[in-house]
C-alpha cells in the first residue's frame, strides 16, 4: 500500500475482539454490557466506594440506563453540571465526583479486561500492513493498539516516544503510522500552564515499550487529579474545539482527508457522538474512498454505508474474516 493513505479506525468493539479475549472469562467492556461487567467485578480496595457509588446510582434510575453507559453517563453528569450550576446546595453529586467515579469504574474494567497482555494478534497483523504515511484514529482509552504496536516497531529499531501520537516530532524519518487517540489515553495525563491555568498539554507516561511489560497501565488516579486525567468520558458537550484535544482532531481531519482506503474496525458512530459524525463527513465525504466495515451489528454496517454513499464498500463480520480474506487494495504482508 506504499502508493495509498490508509486510515484504520478502532472502537470499543475493537478492542472486546481481541484475539486473546477467547483466554479470558471477561472481556472488554461496551456500552450495553458496561454496568453488568462492573457488577461482577471484585474491584480492588481502592476502588470499591467507585465502583459503589456508580452501580447504585445507575440502579436508582429507570431500568433501561443499566444498558447503555453513555446514556447513563450523560444522564448522571448533565445532573451534577447542572445542580452545581444552579446552585442546589449539594443535592446532588458534584459533577467532578462523577466523573472521577466513572473514570475510575472504566479503568478498573480495562485492567481486569487487558491486564498486561502483551499484544493481539489481529491488531498486530492488520498494523503490519501500515507505513508511515498511513493512520490509526481510535475512541479506546486502553492500551491495544500500542501493544501490538511494539513488536513492529523493535523490528524496525524505533523507540517508543510521544511522536508516535502526533505528540512530538520524531528525530528521523517516520516509520509507523501515525497514532491518534482521539478521546485521550490511559497512559496519558494533562499538564496545565502554571501562568494561565488555561492552556493544556498531554505527558505520556510511557517512556519506552518495556514498560507495557512492568504494570497494565490503566492508572489509578486521585480526586484531586480528575482535570489532569485526559480521557472523553460521553459528555454531554465533548470540549475538542479545546487545546490540547484540538490539535489531535486536527490531525486526524488532515489523515481522513488524506485516506484513499478507511477500515473501521468496532466503531458504532453512535448518533449521540455528534462531533465525530462531523469529523468523518468532513474528511471522508468529498471522495469515493475504499470504506471496509469490520463489525457484526448490521445496524452499524448499515448507518456507515448510509452517510458514504459514494464509497466503494466492502464489510466483515469480524477481524478474522477481514483477515483471511482482506479487499483486494489492503496487502498484507506474507508472513502474516
Amino acid at each position: 500500500m506504499n502508493d495509498s493513505n490508509t486510515a484504520i479506525v478502532l472502537g470499543a468493539g475493537a478492542s472486546r475482539g481481541v484475539s486473546y479475549a477467547r483466554q479470558s472469562s471477561f472481556p472488554s467492556p461496551l456500552d450495553y454490557d458496561f454496568f453488568d461487567l462492573l457488577q461482577r467485578l471484585n474491584p480492588r480496595k481502592r476502588d470499591c466506594k467507585a465502583v459503589g457509588s456508580i452501580l447504585e446510582q445507575v440502579r436508582a434510575l429507570p431500568r433501561e440506563y443499566w444498558r447503555t453507559f453513555e446514556r447513563t453517563f450523560y444522564t448522571l453528569h448533565l445532573k451534577a453540571f447542572l445542580s452545581e450550576e444552579l446552585d442546589c446546595d449539594g443535592q446532588f453529586q458534584s459533577d467532578k465526583r462523577i466523573v472521577t467515579d466513572f473514570a475510575l469504574c472504566v479503568h478498573a474494567l480495562l485492567r481486569e479486561a487487558h491486564g498486561k497482555d502483551t499484544k493481539c494478534k489481529s491488531h498486530e497483523a492488520i498494523l503490519s500492513a501500515l507505513g508511515a504515511q498511513d493512520s490509526v484514529l481510535t475512541f479506546n482509552y486502553d492500551l491495544v493498539v500500542e501493544r501490538a504496536l511494539r513488536p513492529i516497531a523493535e523490528a524496525k529499531s524505533v523507540e517508543f516516544a510521544d511522536w508516535i501520537y502526533g505528540l512530538g516530532t520524531p528525530k528521523s524519518a517516520r516509520k509507523l503510522p501515525l497514532l491518534l487517540k482521539l478521546h485521550g489515553s490511559s497512559n496519558w495525563k494533562l499538564q496545565e500552564s502554571p501562568s494561565t491555568r488555561k492552556q493544556k498539554k498531554f505527558l505520556v507516561g510511557t517512556k519506552a515499550w518495556a514498560d507495557f511489560d512492568k504494570a497494565p497501565g490503566y492508572t489509578r488516579i486521585a480526586m484531586k487529579e480528575t482535570t489532569a486525567f485526559p480521557i472523553f468520558l460521553p459528555f454531554w458537550d465533548k470540549r475538542v474545539e479545546e487545546k490540547p484535544w484540538i490539535d489531535l482532531w486536527k490531525q486526524a481531519l488532515t489523515k481522513l482527508t488524506e485516506a484513499n482506503n478507511v477500515v473501521v474496525w468496532g466503531y458504532s458512530l453512535p448518533p449521540t457522538d455528534v462531533k465525530a459524525y462531523v469529523l468523518f463527513s468532513l474528511g471522508l465525504s468529498k471522495r469515493p474512498v475504499n470504506l471496509c466495515i469490520v463489525d457484526p451489528s448490521v445496524d452499524t454496517q448499515a448507518r456507515w454505508r448510509n452517510i458514504f454513499p459514494n464509497a466503494r464498500y466492502w464489510e466483515y463480520q469480524s477481524a478474522e474474516l477481514f483477515l483471511k480474506h482482506p479487499p483486494h487494495w489492503f496487502e498484507l504482508p506474507k508472513s502474516v
